[in-house]
């Protein structure tokens, strides 16, 4: 019989003691993994919309359509075309996505060319919100989606603090852009190093190869319990149908969506105090967006707590209507003046012409951002916890579309929102995209002032 001594039985514990150590710690390395790769996913997206002016001031709902349409198109096609193409390289294709984005948006010459470089934004944005929304089904489900959802949320603090910090340096939008390089890298390594590649990489790999030699004794299961050949195995109309029965959580997820980016895109856009001073509307539409932002990270990361059933979840949905359309009042008797042309019923709408439409108006801003941020991590976390296990993935990633399809509509309504309260208002120095009937700009740009650039940045370049 042999004995051990007591630095042989040291030497074995060292390692069951460094597994139990890594077991412990992955459920944090897991929340921390998804809740950065959010952040990452979202924070170029935010960038891209907060530097909305300076891409095309002109339109602004043109800039968010770029940034959400080729975003739809990932989503759409995602649930038919993701399974073939494993998380791992999909992560490399949108680090790339996001290089072309920034050097394309920087160094663009026209507005349309830079619009081509939002769109690499948007695809790279698409492709990781319904991916990661699938993955978290490999890992546990609730934490990651809860870390998911609170990065996001804090991408849009992040990315106007941003955009912000650069104003106040009087830095120029090229820089911000060819700073933010730093993006792509953190990304890669937060999925390859602190996450980790997931098992269903290495399963289906395996599968495919069993395909191909016709061999039939390989384990394709994964874990206990998750049989991931469930959805592999669905049909384009069976998976587009499986889609629809996904309404009780979509249609909130649609309405809330299109409310806000309507007063973003739309109202936001065509405020200021005065509305007449391009500066002035710049700055409200910065701090009007980054207070939204502070709501939806606010509710992201807590709304959890309070959204345990679908009641809850069509309640904020409806909520968010109110915020963009509800009855305003009008000060103005004077019924020849053109202020009082027939508008949209909102109070945005006629904050600009009131004596007390000023920076109050931040709160309901963070309402809506309230609203929209509980809906987004309500529906995604009832929808992991009431789907069978198997279908979780495809359903979270086909679920993601509903909110794009929110945003296309509003962006759609909100440059034409922009354009007619230009022209109600006589905002003179910037022609809108849409002019809603007005012809004025051709005639009297006389009194447009000289466009303004940032004292800092690069050698011969004015931005």
């Amino acid at each position: 019989m042999t004995h051990r001594s007591p630095s042989d039985e040291a030497s074995l514990e060292q390692p069951i003691a460094s597994h139990r150590m890594r077991e412990r710690c992955r459920p944090y390395r897991m929340y921390i993994a998804f809740w950065i790769l959010g952040l990452l996913n979202n924070f170029l997206w935010v960038t891209m919309n907060a530097g909305a002016n300076s891409i095309n001031k002109a339109g602004i709902g043109m800039v968010y359509l770029a940034n959400v349409v080729p975003s739809l198109t990932m989503k759409l096609t995602g649930p038919y075309w993701f399974h073939f193409v494993s998380y791992r390289v999909r992560m490399v294709w949108m680090a790339l996505l996001m290089v072309l984005s920034l050097g394309t948006v920087a160094w663009g010459e026209s507005p349309y060319l830079k619009l081509v470089g939002v769109a690499f934004c948007s695809v790279a944005c698409g492709m990781g919100e319904a991916s990661l929304l699938a993955m978290a089904s490999f890992y546990d489900a609730q934490v990651c989606l809860s870390a998911w959802s609170s990065g996001t949320g804090f991408s849009g603090i992040a990315g106007y603090l941003w955009s912000l910090t650069f104003d106040g340096l009087d830095i120029c939008f090229q820089v911000q852009l060819m700073v933010a390089l730093w993006i792509p890298v953190a990304w890669l390594f937060t999925f390859f190093v602190l996450l980790g590649v997931p098992w269903i990489d290495k399963v289906r790999h395996q599968a495919r190869c069993a395909e191909s030699e016709e061999t039939q004794d390989l384990d394709c299961h994964g874990p206990p319990g998750r049989r991931w050949v469930a959805t592999a195995s669905l049909s384009v109309k069976e998976r587009f149908h499986f889609t629809l029965r996904l309404w009780p959580y979509t249609v909130p997820l649609f309405w809330v969506y299109a409310a806000e980016y309507l007063i973003q895109s739309g109202f936001w856009a065509a405020m200021g105090f005065p509305i007449t001073d391009p500066i002035s509307r710049r700055h409200w539409y910065k701090w009007s967006n980054f207070t939204y932002q502070i709501g939806v990270f606010v509710s992201r990361t807590f709304f959890l707590c309070l959204c345990n059933s679908r009641k809850v979840l069509w309640l904020g949905g409806l909520l968010q209507a109110p915020c963009a359309f509800h009855p305003s009042v009008n000060h103005n008797s004077d019924r020849s003046q053109i202020d009082d042309l027939e508008f949209p019923s909102s109070s945005w709408s006629s904050a600009p012409r009131m004596p007390f439409g000023h920076w109050w108006l931040l709160f309901p801003a963070l309402c809506v951002g309230f609203l929209g941020g509980g809906v987004y991590v309500g529906a995604f976390t009832l929808l992991a916890q009431e789907q069978p296990s198997a279908y979780v993935e495809l359903a979270l990633s086909s679920a993601s579309v509903a909110d794009t399809f929110g945003m296309i509509l509003a962006s759609s309504l909100g440059f034409m929102v922009q354009g007619c309260i230009f022209g109600v208002m006589k905002v003179l120095d910037t022609a809108p995209d849409f002019t809603c009937g007005f012809d004025f700009w051709d005639t009297e740009n006389s009194t447009v002032s000289a466009p303004s650039f940032a004292k800092y940045c690069f050698p011969g370049v004015q931005g």
